[in-house]
């Protein structure tokens, strides 16, 4: 009850905290069999949680740190959320991480045996970045006792897709998700070969199958690449009528540009314009998002709903004024930063239905209710009336640029798009 629930609740926040989300490749996960969706890790917990809010109708198992499980509301609350622990070597005392762990493994076989679908990161880490690191052996391995307690008639389905956000630590993301077709370990078993080699292969290839499936950044590239994707997502500028988006153009394009700025070497002419560019609009306080002007009908759509959307935010923002001053003052770890704050805007948001609804249905009855409805949803058609006015105030300082920026903007599209 409590998974659907919060199902629910992420499928209907996601437009408030969300900007857009691509997603493509969805249709090539098994229905019929047990799966395991394999991806990169890099923002906690919200990774699994709106994974498994998107892939509707069938719930989603979610494998989570098992050091998270030790107090018992902790146990029974990840538990009600379809949540399955995992103890890693750094979690306690090891004779208890393998009992666990066993039991933990006995949940999944039946899990598989109902042809369940199950979230696993084997990275078995979070860290906030670009790039995948190297997968541990460890769901390889459980693939294979999973089989081996069905003799050998178990299939398990592992399906590698890439998990990607266009940046951390702030609302208003874009998250871009891609999945790649399912391997078995079968394939991998070579005749009269050796299982720990077929694992090791399975590992490495869905190792680079999630890298394909990424905008993976060299080390000490964040900074600049990030230029060259801002420029991609300016001239790729969906409308804001549109949220979901089931294609992989998107990612291709990033990944083009990503790729180009790997391949220059540190001198070369586009590693060069880059740092101009950028270093140009941080001096004059300029963002990519006002290098182009609003269209007609953006102004019309601003004009109309500024007031009443900015009221509604306005008025109902406050919980996450606060649960953001709480998260940075509180939140140590940067992975887990994005998840609890957006964890508290949900919370947030429930607050304001279930004391809302009664108070304004006692004093102003169902017409009360009804306006309420319609005056909380405002929220979502005011973030895109808030990036309108960015966009207009930073159109007005591009234009005062000199005619060498925009000229080596204009080249730089060229060569990244």
């Amino acid at each position: 009850m409590l998974y659907y629930f919060v199902k629910i609740t992420l499928l209907l926040f996601q437009r408030i905290y969300f900007k857009r989300i691509y997603i493509s490749g969805a249709k090539k996960i098994p229905l019929d069999r047990p799966v395991f969706l394999a991806s990169n890790h890099s923002n906690g917990f919200l990774d699994g949680v709106m994974v498994s809010a998107l892939l509707m109708p069938k719930p989603t198992r979610i494998f989570v740190r098992g050091d998270v499980f030790r107090k018992s509301m902790a146990n029974f609350v990840l538990r009600s959320l379809k949540l399955i622990p995992i103890y890693r070597a750094r979690d306690g005392e090891a004779r208890e991480n393998l009992a666990n762990n066993n039991r933990s493994f006995d949940q999944l076989y039946e899990e598989f045996k109902k042809d369940r679908i199950v979230l696993i990161f084997p990275e078995a880490d979070a860290q906030i970045e670009k790039r995948l690191r190297p997968l541990k052996k460890g769901m390889s391995r459980i693939i294979a006792d999973m089989q081996s307690r069905d003799n050998g008639k178990m299939e398990v389905a592992v399906v590698p897709f890439g998990l990607n956000y266009t940046h951390y630590k702030s609302y208003r993301n874009e998250m871009i998700l891609s999945f790649q077709d399912p391997v078995y370990l079968k394939d991998y078993m070579e005749e009269g070969g050796n299982e720990r080699a077929a694992l090791n292969r399975l590992t490495k290839d869905v190792e680079n199958k999630i890298r394909q499936e990424m905008v993976d950044i060299n080390h000490g590239d964040e900074e600049i690449t990030e230029t060259a994707l801002r420029i991609v997502r300016r001239e790729r500028e969906e409308s804001i009528l549109r949220f979901w988006i089931r294609s992989r153009d998107r990612l291709t394009a990033e990944q083009k540009a990503t790729e180009l700025v790997k391949a220059a070497e540190d001198e070369s002419t586009l590693r060069s314009n880059l740092k101009r560019y950028q270093g140009y609009l941080n001096e004059h306080g300029i963002k990519e998002v006002g290098t182009k002007p609003l269209k007609f009908w953006q102004w019309i759509f601003m004009i109309l709903l500024f007031v009443p959307t900015y009221l509604s935010w306005n008025l109902t923002r406050w919980g996450l004024v606060y649960g953001k001053k709480l998260v940075d003052a509180k939140v140590k770890k940067d992975e887990l930063y994005e998840s609890i704050y957006f964890g508290i805007g949900l919370a947030w948001n429930w607050i304001l239905v279930l004391v809302g609804f009664p108070l304004i249905g006692i004093f102003f009855g169902w017409k009360g209710i009804v306006f309420w409805i319609v005056f909380r949803w405002l929220s979502v058609p005011y973030q895109h009336v808030r990036e309108l006015w960015h966009q207009f105030v930073h159109y007005r300082r591009w234009k005062a640029a000199p005619q060498e920026v925009k000229d080596l903007r204009s080249q730089l599209v060229k060569t990244i798009l």
